[in-house]
């Protein structure tokens, strides 16, 4: 019907759905950094990696074997960066409690995307490490499709790891991989997993480039599979918009950031290209006789 009046009446914003699944799904979210982390980044012994367990002969008879020794491991290091947003808007009408609860919900809707961007690519922050610049090993399927792609990633991957990882694709691929079987969700919640169990972090602010940036063959995207990978968020105090006001032009200056800092349990990254086409269905339709 017509409306009576021709200014709509103004009501609180609907409260948003669900967040969309994605790397906040996959990743372990210990919490929040501390000050001396913040300020330098963070280093941890990668005590967990490698497959470095030989078999050892303790005959007396001579000569006797000696046991090897590994020396040394990895050490894992990653530098934080900041994620920011901001919302402007005039005084009129808005009060500060509006300007603080619209930039919050507006850092709520757009964070992930940003740090999935981040995890792929680095996003040009020093000392990140992301999956396009690591040092990745390349794996070739013995098949074609999606399964035999993933099914190559992880027998790549847990033949040089011994812990679950996790396979991060752009989501214009996961059709192909539903298809073949390999996204379930174990236990009926939390991330979507392999048969085998690595976990799926289908970003949609992944990229579909590979390792060093390379484009994928026409038709496919690039897969990275690393091990857990560890996010803290350390939110930042936001400023009362009262105080970052700008009063010569009444304008709220609000501000919303955190910040971030990411990681994988060890240097062990493999890629591969997925193809992101299922295979056709046939039309079972019976025919119609005239």
């Amino acid at each position: 019907m017509a409306t009576i009046l021709s200014n709509p009446q103004e009501v609180p914003a609907p409260a948003p759905p669900g967040r969309r699944y994605g790397l906040f799904d996959a990743a372990v979210m210990p919490g929040a950094l501390s000050g001396p982390v913040v300020a330098s980044g963070l280093t941890f012994p990668a005590e967990d990696c490698g497959v470095n367990v030989t078999l050892y002969d303790p005959t007396c008879a001579p000569p006797h074997a000696e046991k090897p020794f590994v020396e040394g491991m990895q050490w894992v290091e990653s530098a934080p960066y900041w994620a920011l947003t901001t919302y402007q808007c005039g005084t009129v009408g808005t009060t500060a409690a509006d300007v603080s609860r619209r930039v919050r919900r507006r850092y709520d809707a757009g964070v992930q995307w940003a740090i999935e961007a981040t995890v792929w690519t680095g996003s040009g922050q020093a000392g990140v490490p992301s999956l396009s610049t690591a040092t990745a090993t390349t794996v070739t399927p013995d098949a074609p499709g999606a399964g035999a792609a993933i099914a190559a990633l992880e027998e790549a991957f847990y033949d040089q790891h011994g812990y679950v990882g996790t396979i991060h694709m752009n989501q214009r691929g996961y059709a192909a991989a539903q298809y073949a079987g390999l996204l379930t969700r174990q236990g009926g919640a939390g991330a979507l997993r392999t048969p085998l169990g690595s976990s799926w972090a289908l970003g949609a602010g992944y990229g579909v480039t590979g390792p060093e940036g390379a484009d994928p063959d026409p038709g496919f995207v690039w897969a990275f599979m690393t091990p857990q990978v560890y996010l803290w968020e350390t939110p930042v105090p936001q400023p009362d918009p009262v105080q970052t006001l700008d009063r010569l032009h009444n304008q709220w200056m609000a501000v919303n950031e955190a910040v971030w800092l990411h990681a994988w349990l060890c240097d062990t990254v493999m890629a591969v290209q997925v193809p992101v086409a299922a295979p056709a269905t046939v039309d079972i339709t019976p025919a119609v006789t005239p």
